[in-house]
């Protein structure tokens, strides 16, 4: 992360690197990145007051925003300028991601993204458009010489759009260094942007760390809300915990004029006034960003749809713009001692607001809710098994010898039953007449190689496959009705860091092995997304990056093709798929491939020619392939 240090003297600046690095023992520091004001145009109506959609270290679900987003007023279209002299190093053409983008190296080193375009311009468009019919391609991924394409400052390099996975109308805009890491554009000045806006808090959440911690005298996760004063935030009661905690903070910047959550660049946590957690988003390496799903609360994120932030650095996170304390952020309470908690949220203009809370160190217990007669739960290491206060009868688990465990502690309502899954994987847990079996099998470590195997699947991780300790549950099931089985994976509230490879041994009959393919199923057994796989004899692998329920099912059903518009200028087409989804697309005149542009958020499909002056007739061939090789041919003859 960037540190802006004002220094005198050597001596200076060493002292206080020591004193700073003795308490910051997990501090990240990086080179020093020049940001000089002026140097970049604003690409979109420079010198116009404009609103963003999106800004640096926003959290979506699977990464960190790396850029920009400028709006286009729900419009496309708009004048791309390129913000400084350079040249144009990449274009690329996707369906997805970018969809059309175009980078510009620029003479400081650094390269700049305007992504989401309708069409490039000049002659870089046409060397494009060349390179796709040469290549018979849509995707294509082209790098230019420095002398191909030079640009100047201000030149009109493309126009606006919405394609690839754009949510909307919008240029992405991204500043990047020599090494292709995004640098936080608003740190460049451009006054095209006005922003007088705090950030935003919603809520605090507190998580014990260890299976001895307490919070409000219970092992667990809860959240608190906050009362908002002025551009500030508190909480009223007093938080009581012991042991070790963390904390998490529900939050997001607000910029003027536009309602978009977007990201905050600096959140700094201090317990009676000394900082013990520090993080700042301006630069990162796009090899990191999965490690988003460890920067956020990913369970909440799974179940409820919220990206609370760690303030703490969660096992596994690799992230580099962290600062902390020796526990790297967390919080250990031993002392009776109340403190005094702040939370200082700053934006990429200096605005800034704060949280405020009391923190006292108490078993005290507060919770008066019941969540049922039997819930059982996995939290970090820790089982949590939950019965009625009133129940007397002696608890057990099996892993496989016979352990009688006493309750952990009790609520006004409920037990509570704590087990470190560290110490073995109960198979079962037995409470008077009632048992149940657990679906534990196997305990994985992370950064290791490692095959597990079943009789109805196997599974193969990587050493980078985990971002922690894996406590694997698997199940297997079938529903007779719908003449379907169900393969159970892990839990879906648990993050993968990279894919894993796994087999299944199906029970069923598949007739034809061409069509059946390997599905997500939702919490009603419907279909949910296509994951594909390979046959292998009896077997389907196929590799995911995310744990989850699983089946095989047939796609029999070719897509459907519906002409919108078919004569010399143009051939235009609704094209789509209902369950595997769209692999491919083909059409010739003549027998002369044309390169056809899809948007997959519109389902069209669209003809753009080599030469405009050359009107299309003859035969007319379409045909789109699904990803089990289910095939449609559509024809039809343009006569002049």
């Amino acid at each position: 992360m960037k540190n802006y240090w004002s220094v005198r003297s050597n001596k200076i600046c060493l002292l206080f690197y020591l004193v700073f690095s003795t308490y910051f023992s997990s501090a990240q520091l990086s080179e020093e990145i020049n940001y000089s004001d002026n140097y970049y145009l604003f690409p979109i109506k420079p010198g116009v007051q404009n609103t963003l959609a999106g800004t640096m270290g926003e959290l979506r679900s699977s990464h960190f925003h790396s850029g920009i987003d400028i709006r286009t007023g729900g419009r496309t279209g708009l004048a791309v300028h390129a913000a400084a002299d350079g040249f144009i190093s990449r274009a690329a053409i996707s369906p997805s991601g970018y969809g059309n983008a175009l980078y510009i190296q620029h003479p400081n080193g650094q390269t700049t993204v305007y992504a989401h375009l309708e069409k490039f311009s000049g002659a870089v468009a046409e060397y494009v458009r060349q390179e796709q019919y040469r290549r018979k391609k849509f995707r294509v991924n082209l790098y230019f010489r420095k002398d191909q394409f030079q640009v100047k400052r201000g030149d009109t390099i493309a126009w606006s759009g919405n394609s690839g996975s754009s949510g909307g109308p919008h240029l992405h805009f991204d500043i990047r260094d020599e090494n292709q890491r995004p640098l936080n554009p608003l740190k460049y000045g451009f006054d095209e942007v006005v922003d007088r806006t705090p950030p935003v808090a919603l809520a605090l959440a507190v998580k014990t760390m260890d299976i001895d911690s307490r919070i409000e005298g219970e092992f667990g996760r809860k959240e608190y809300a906050l009362r908002r004063v002025g551009n500030d935030y508190v909480i009223d009661k007093p938080i009581y915990a012991e042991g070790s905690v963390g904390f998490e903070l529900l939050a997001h910047d607000k910029l003027d004029y536009a309602r978009f959550r977007c990201g905050i660049n600096t959140i700094n946590f201090k317990l009676n006034e000394k900082l013990i957690f520090s993080q700042q988003i301006n630069s990162f390496s796009f090899g990191e960003q999965r490690n988003i799903l460890r920067h956020m609360d990913y369970e909440e994120l799974a179940t409820t749809g919220k990206r609370y932030h760690k303030l703490y650095v969660d096992d596994g996170n690799k992230m580099k713009f962290y600062k902390t304390n020796t526990q790297k952020g967390k919080v250990s309470l031993v002392n009776e001692d109340e403190q005094y908690g702040q939370i200082e949220l700053i934006d990429s203009y200096g605005n800034k607001s704060e949280v405020s809370f009391h923190l006292v160190t108490s078993h005290k217990n507060t919770n008066t809710n019941s969540a049922g007669i039997y819930d059982i739960r996995i939290q970090d290491n820790t089982l949590v098994i939950q019965s009625p206060k009133n129940d007397t009868l002696d608890l057990s688990i099996y892993i496989p010898e016979h352990i009688q465990l006493n309750a952990s502690y009790t609520t006004t309502t409920n037990k509570f039953y704590l087990w470190d899954l560290r110490n073995g994987l109960p198979g079962r847990l037995e409470k008077g007449d009632y048992s149940k079996s657990l679906d534990f099998s196997d305990m994985i470590a992370s950064g290791v190689d490692y095959n597990y195997f079943s009789d109805k699947m196997d599974i193969s991780f990587s050493k980078g496959s985990l971002f922690d300790t894996l406590y694997l549950e698997t199940n297997y099931q079938q529903d007779t009705l719908k003449d379907m089985e169900f393969f159970e994976l892990g839990s879906p509230t648990i993050p993968l860091k990279k894919n894993i490879s796994v087999t299944l041994k199906p029970v069923r009959t598949y007739a034809n092995l061409k069509q059946a393919a390997v599905f997500t199923v939702n919490s009603k057994n419907e279909l949910a997304r296509f994951v594909g796989g390979k046959w292998k004899s009896d077997k389907i692998q196929f590799s995911t990056r995310n744990f989850g329920r699983f089946t095989i099912a047939y796609d029999s059903l070719p897509p459907t093709v519906e002409p919108l518009a078919i004569n010399s200028k143009d051939l235009k087409f609704r094209i789509e798929d209902s369950l595997s989804g769209l692999k491919k697309f083909e059409c010739y005149v003549n027998g002369n491939w044309v390169l056809m542009n899809y948007d997959y958020k519109r389902k069209l499909l669209w003809s753009e020619k080599l030469n405009e002056n050359v009107p299309f007739a003859g035969a007319v061939k379409l045909i789109i392939t699904d990803n089990v090789n289910n095939k449609i041919e559509y024809e039809t003859k343009i006569n002049l």
